[in-house]
């Protein structure tokens, strides 16, 4: 790694080193709220990195004092004080991706903003935020913290102007995820103006198993991935399914360069199914701004240096995606209509996830020499009264969100096989899709084709 110089500074400058700095700095959750600015808006690190004492020190503060701040946050994976009912009315919460915000949303003070993933960060800066909390690892030998599983949902731009008050939540269960530099997933003790130790327990994520429909769609994926590409796949059982395919298959010199990290992957690197020696950006790295997984992921991600944890503005950005040859992108859809528009994120109007990284991939993929885009998606699925419903439609539901535009959407996957889209007419686009739709709506799709 470069030498590293911190690019923002706190309280503590001048001669005093880093060790001396962090003990100064110490404080605890309640003494940290109790300083926090309510006339300005608050950004937190989300999922395993959501900073808990101080999430209900600050619920506590809000309540005793009456008082209401703006929150920006995402990916919330357990219940928080600060979201909790009697916070209602004190909390006003911003997510631009919904996991456990589907159930906040419900109590009016959450609201969705629509953004790519990879422009979190923007977002977030864009809102002037006067208090960032960020939960890290204990910093290395240089006084450097890692920002660790989930460093996305805080991108260091949110926090790097003078007059933001950085707080780190230091926790030891937090592994040290080897960065690129300070210009990523790194912060310095001399750039905080608070530390607070809390050593909370992680959220593991466990992915069902996948089942016959997601190994069907998963066989015809594999099959598209060539010896020396570059693949991006999230989360669930489909990505799964697709890792033990592409095992399976026997492919060879796969890299990675992703949003997510998962067991699949570690697994995929185990079998020597990836080694990134094909790459062309950041060869033989594992290049990710999320880790999602158990404890083996932790243990395999922690001062790995194959691992590269990057800001997801920077992973995410098409223009580096498309450094690699050999792109392959694979993302889910929850519907898509006759034209080829995906919906992958609301049911009718109402939010279900977010605009996630989607789009960025879709193009990023497709600019890759070589590269490819993928959705997949599951032909059909039951509604809650066991009835079975098309998820190719003649058109989108009701106010539903058009997350990848019917322009750039090339291979669409179901378990009944592949549709190329890229450059065909209306009329081939919907005969395309209605040929891998299931076979019991077929008939109905074809009398509702508008062309």
């Amino acid at each position: 790694m470069k030498e590293l110089q911190p690019t923002r500074r706190g309280r503590l400058t001048g001669q005093m080193d880093w060790k001396a700095q962090y003990q100064a700095l110490l404080t605890d959750a309640e003494k940290a709220a109790a300083q926090v600015s309510l006339d300005g808006p608050i950004a937190i690190s989300g999922a395993s990195n959501w900073p808990e004492k101080f999430d209900a020190a600050l619920a506590n503060r809000l309540l005793r004092e009456n008082g209401h701040i703006e929150l920006d946050a995402l990916f919330m994976l357990h219940p928080t004080a600060l979201m909790g009912p009697d916070c209602r009315d004190h909390v006003t919460c911003n997510s631009d991706f919904f996991t456990l915000e589907r159930k906040f949303a419900a109590q009016g003070n959450l609201h969705f903003v629509p953004a790519h993933l990879g422009k979190t960060g923007a977002w977030m800066a864009s809102r002037s935020p006067k208090t960032v909390v960020a939960a890290v690892s204990p910093p290395n030998a240089e006084g450097w913290m890692s920002r660790s599983l989930w460093s996305g949902t805080l991108n260091r731009c949110v926090f790097e102007r003078p007059d933001v008050r950085l707080i780190v939540v230091v926790n030891r269960n937090l592994p040290y995820i080897c960065s690129d530099g300070e210009e990523h997933a790194l912060i310095h003790v001399s750039e905080v103006d608070g530390i607070i130790e809390d050593d909370f327990l992680l959220t593991e994520s466990t992915v069902p198993p996948a089942d016959q429909t997601d190994r069907a769609i998963a066989g015809y994926i594999a099959e598209m991935v060539p010896d020396g590409a570059c693949v991006q796949f999230g989360l669930g059982g489909l990505a799964n399914a697709v890792g033990s395919c592409l095992a399976h298959a026997g492919k060879r010199d796969l890299g990675l360069h992703t949003e997510v990290l998962t067991n699949c992957v570690m697994e995929l690197v185990e079998k020597g199914v990836i080694t990134g020696a094909k790459k062309q950006l950041l060869p033989g790295r594992l290049v990710t701004s999320h880790i999602v997984g158990d404890k083996a992921l932790w243990r395999f991600a922690a001062d790995n240096p194959a691992v590269c944890l990057k800001e997801v503005s920077w992973t995410n950005e098409p223009r580096n995606i498309c450094q690699n040859d050999k792109v392959v992108s694979i993302n889910n859809a929850m519907e898509i209509d006759l034209t080829g528009q995906v919906n992958a994120e609301t049911v009718g109007a109402k939010q279900y996830s977010g605009t996630g990284g989607q789009l960025e991939w879709v193009i990023g993929s497709q600019w890759s020499r070589g590269g490819k885009s993928v959705i997949a998606l599951r032909s059909a699925y039951r509604d809650r009264d066991g009835q079975l419903r098309s998820k190719i439609v003649p058109t989108l539901a009701l106010g539903a969100a058009v997350t990848t535009p019917r322009t750039f959407v090339q291979y669409v996957v179901t378990e009944y096989g592949v549709a190329d889209l890229r450059y065909k007419s209306t009329l081939e686009r919907a005969k395309a899709l209605i040929s891998i739709a299931h076979p019991v709506f077929r008939e109905e799709l074809k009398k509702s084709m508008p062309f």
